[in-house]
C-alpha cells in the first residue's frame, strides 16, 4: 500500500537546505511504488529560487498543485516529512519524520531537542557527525513539577544519509585566469564559513607570488544584485586591510550552474578547494570537488569527515586531503543563536601557519595531492552512489529495511522496434536508448526494418559496430505492419522481459530499469507501465523537454479500466511468457493491435501495474499512425471494434 507522504521543504531555494530537499524528493521519487507524494514548498531566508525548467522542476510544480487541491478536499496523509531545523518541525500527520542538516557544533540547542521529542518519531541528518551530536547531547533538566532530572537529551532515533555523487558535464564560464597556481572557495559569506581569515591570510601566505590566485565564489545571503554590490563592498573593505600582494584575486557572485562548477572543479590551473569553515553539516561543495578529484585543503573536522576519509589496509579511516589544523574553542559570540547555537557550545578554529603550509604544499606537491586526491575520488564515485543513498534514505523515512533488487539478478530486457521512415529520429533514438542505466549488461535491442524508404540503415551500423553484443539488426523485404514486426520481434527475443521502442518518443535514463525491477519484484504481475509525459517538438529528450507538465496520467489498473483506456499506452514492459499464455499481436490491426492484446490477456486473468511516475516522453507526432488526423476515422473504428470485442468480458474468479 502506497503511503500518502507530505512534504514540507525549501524544495525551490537555492540554499543548501534546498540541495537536500531536493535529494530528498528524489529519493522518494525513485520509490514510486511506495510513496505517493505531496509538496508544500517554504522560503528559506534571503535565498535564490532555482530556474532551471527541467522535468524535475515540472514534477515539483505539478506536485504543489496537486497538494494544494488535495488540501482542499482535506486529503488525509498517512505520514509527513519535514526539512527545515528542528524548531520548525510540527506534527502534520500520524507519523512524522524530521529532516535537518543538524548542528556544526559540538552540541544541540536544547529547544531542538524537545521538538524533535515532542513532534517527530525519527531524524534524518546528512552526516554522521550531526548523529553523533544529536544523540550525545544531554542536559540536567527541571520538570514542571521542579524535579531535576540528569541526562536528559534525544530519545527519538537519528540516522544518517549522506548526499548521493551527480556528475555533470563541464561547461566554461566567462572569466580568464591570470594565474597558473589557483585556489577556489565555495562558500557563503557566514560568520561559519572563516572567509575573512581565509581570504587575508591566503593574500598574506602569496603576498609575494603573482602567479597565485584565489577564485571565491561567495554571497552575503543571496544572489541578487544588491546582495553582488554589498558583498562586493565587503570583499574591497576586507582587502585594504590585507596591505599590498601580488597574487589575483578572482570574485565571483551570482548563480552557477552544476557545469559550471565542474568546470572549475577541473580547470587544469586549480590545486585545491579550500574550507577552514569553523564545522560542516555535510560540505556539498567539499563533496563535490572530492568526486571530481580536486585535491582539499580543509580541517578534520565535522560533517565532511563522512566522505573526505578513505580506509587503509586495516581498515582505518585515513583523510585523502590536505590537512589543517584546529583546535576546539567556544563559538564566537556573534555566531551565538537563541534556539539553534548554544554560547557553551564549541567548533573548530583552523590554525593560521598550518594553513598556509597547506597551501604551500598543494603546489610544491601537487603531483603527489593529485594522486591523493583520485584514490579518494574513485573512493567516493564507487561507495556514494545514487541507488545506495537513496535506498538508504527511503529505509530512513520508512523506519525499517525494504526490498532492493540487484541489477545483476535481472532478467535480460529484448527492446522491439519498427524502423521505418525514421531518418528525422534514429540517431537521437540510439543515444537515447543506449543511454539507459542497464543497457550495456541488460538489454537487446532488436531493429527491425520494414522495407523503410528512409536511410537510417548508415547509423544503425555504426551503433551495431559499437554494441555488438547489445544490438541485433533485421531488414525486410516486405513491410509487414507495425504489429507483425512486433510479433516477429517477440519471436526473435532472447530476453525474458519484452518492451516496444518507438524511434519518435524517449526515455527517461531509468526507465528500462525502472520497468523491470518493478517486473521483477511483482511476479504475479505480467505487465508494468507508467505516465508520460507529452512534447509536441521531435528529437527532445525526457530530462530537457518542452512538455510545461503536459502529461498522461494513466489510471492504476482494473480491467474496467483497461477497458476504456490503453493505459499500457507506448511504452510497456511484459514477461515474454505473455504470449505464450494469451498469443501475439493480431496484425489486421493498424493502430489498436496493442490494446486488443492487451484486453485479451486481462480478460483472462493477466494482471497488470502502473508505475506511479512519468518515465518517458511521448512525440505527439502530427504524422504519426496513431496522431495524424487523417487517420482518426479508421482509427476510431478500429478502437470501437475492439471495445466491443471485450465489451461484456469479465475477468474470471
Amino acid at each position: 500500500m502506497r503511503k500518502k507522504i507530505i512534504v514540507k521543504a525549501p524544495v525551490l531555494s537555492r540554499s543548501g537546505y534546498g540541495e537536500q530537499s531536493r535529494f530528498a524528493l528524489r529519493a522518494l521519487r525513485s520509490r514510486d511504488d511506495l510513496f505517493d507524494i505531496y509538496l508544500i514548498n517554504i522560503p528559506w531566508g534571503h535565498t535564490g529560487l532555482i530556474t532551471e525548467n527541467d522535468e524535475e522542476r515540472q514534477w515539483i510544480d505539478q506536485t504543489i498543485l496537486k497538494t494544494g487541491m488535495a488540501n482542499q478536499d482535506k486529503t488525509a496523509y498517512d505520514m509527513s516529512l519535514q526539512i527545515t531545523v528542528p524548531n520548525e518541525f510540527e506534527q502534520m500527520a500520524p507519523v512524522n519524520v524530521g529532516y535537518t542538516a543538524g548542528i556544526e557544533t559540538t552540541k544541540v540547542a536544547p529547544e531542538w531537542i524537545a521538538k524533535c521529542n515532542e513532534t517527530v518519531e525519527r531524524l534524518i541528518v546528512v552526516s554522521n557527525h550531526s548523529k553523533k551530536v544529536f544523540e550525545q547531547t544531554k542536559y540536567n533538566v527541571k520538570d514542571d513539577q521542579g524535579n531535576e532530572h540528569e541526562g536528559w537529551g534525544l530519545h527519538k532515533p537519528v540516522c544518517a544519509v549522506n548526499y548521493p555523487v551527480r556528475k555533470a558535464t563541464p561547461e566554461p564560464l566567462e572569466i580568464e585566469f591570470e594565474t597558473t597556481n589557483n585556489f577556489l572557495v565555495v562558500s557563503q559569506w557566514a560568520i561559519r564559513k572563516n572567509i575573512e581569515n581565509t581570504i587575508k591570510w591566503f593574500t598574506d601566505a602569496f603576498r609575494d607570488d603573482p602567479d597565485a590566485g584565489l577564485v571565491l565564489k561567495t554571497n552575503t545571503a543571496a544572489d541578487s544584485i544588491t546582495d553582488r554590490a554589498f558583498t562586493e563592498f565587503r570583499l574591497k573593505e576586507l582587502l585594504k586591510s590585507c596591505g599590498e600582494y601580488k597574487c589575483k584575486i578572482y570574485f565571483l557572485h551570482g548563480t552557477i550552474s552544476p557545469s559550471n562548477l565542474t568546470w572549475l572543479y577541473k580547470h587544469p590551473t586549480m590545486r585545491a578547494l579550500i574550507n577552514i569553515g569553523h564545522g560542516e553539516g555535510f560540505g556539498l561543495p567539499l563533496f563535490e570537488a572530492a568526486y571530481t578529484g580536486l585535491p582539499l585543503i580543509t580541517i578534520t573536522w565535522s560533517g565532511h569527515m563522512d566522505f573526505i576519509c578513505k580506509p587503509n589496509k586495516k581498515g582505518k579511516e585515513v583523510p585523502k586531503v590536505i590537512r589543517v589544523d584546529y583546535e576546539l574553542k567556544p563559538v564566537q559570540p556573534e555566531a551565538v543563536w537563541k534556539g539553534v547555537i548554544n554560547d557553551d557550545s564549541m567548533w573548530a578554529y583552523a590554525k593560521e601557519a598550518s594553513f598556509k603550509r597547506a597551501l604551500k604544499e598543494a603546489i610544491s606537491k601537487k603531483a603527489h595531492w593529485k594522486k591523493e586526491a583520485k584514490l579518494l575520488q574513485n573512493h567516493i564515485l564507487e561507495n556514494f552512489t545514487t541507488k545506495k543513498m537513496y535506498n538508504e534514505f527511503v529505509e530512513g523515512v520508512l523506519g525499517e529495511s525494504i526490498q532492493t533488487v540487484n541489477l545483476e539478478d535481472l532478467p535480460k530486457v529484448s527492446l522491439i522496434t519498427s524502423v521505418y521512415d525514421g531518418d528525422e529520429f534514429i540517431r537521437p533514438f540510439l543515444e537515447d536508448i543506449t543511454r539507459q542505466t542497464i543497457f550495456e549488461d541488460k538489454c537487446e535491442l532488436i531493429l527491425i526494418n520494414a522495407n523503410s524508404p528512409g536511410n537510417e540503415e548508415t547509423i544503425i551500423q555504426e551503433y551495431v559496430e559499437k554494441y555488438p553484443d547489445n544490438i541485433v539488426y533485421k531488414k525486410l523485404d516486405e513491410d509487414p505492419g507495425i504489429y507483425g514486426v512486433w510479433t516477429m520481434g517477440a519471436k526473435m527475443a532472447s530476453g525474458e522481459y519484452l518492451t516496444n521502442a518507438n524511434l519518435d518518443d524517449r526515455k527517461a535514463a531509468d526507465s528500462l530499469e525502472k520497468h523491470a525491477v518493478e517486473l521483477y519484484l511483482n511476479p504475479d504481475v505480467d505487465l508494468v507501465y507508467a505516465d508520460m509525459l507529452i512534447t509536441d517538438v521531435p528529437n527532445e529528450t525526457f530530462e530537457n523537454n518542452s512538455s510545461n507538465n503536459r502529461q498522461y496520467n494513466f489510471p492504476d489498473y482494473t480491467f474496467d479500466n483497461l477497458k476504456m483506456v490503453n493505459m499500457p499506452h507506448a511504452a510497456p514492459m511484459w514477461r515474454k511468457e505473455y504470449h505464450e499464455k494469451y498469443g501475439y499481436f493480431d496484425s489486421k490491426y493498424r493502430s489498436a493491435g496493442d490494446w486488443e492484446c492487451w484486453l485479451r490477456g486481462a480478460a483472462q486473468g493477466s494482471q497488470f501495474k502502473k508505475i506511479n511516475r512519468p518515465l518517458g516522453l511521448y512525440y505527439f507526432n502530427p504524422v504519426g499512425i496513431s496522431t495524424n488526423p487523417e487517420n482518426f476515422s479508421w482509427k476510431r473504428k478500429e478502437e470501437q471494434e475492439v471495445y466491443e470485442k471485450y465489451e461484456s468480458a469479465t475477468v474470471p474468479e
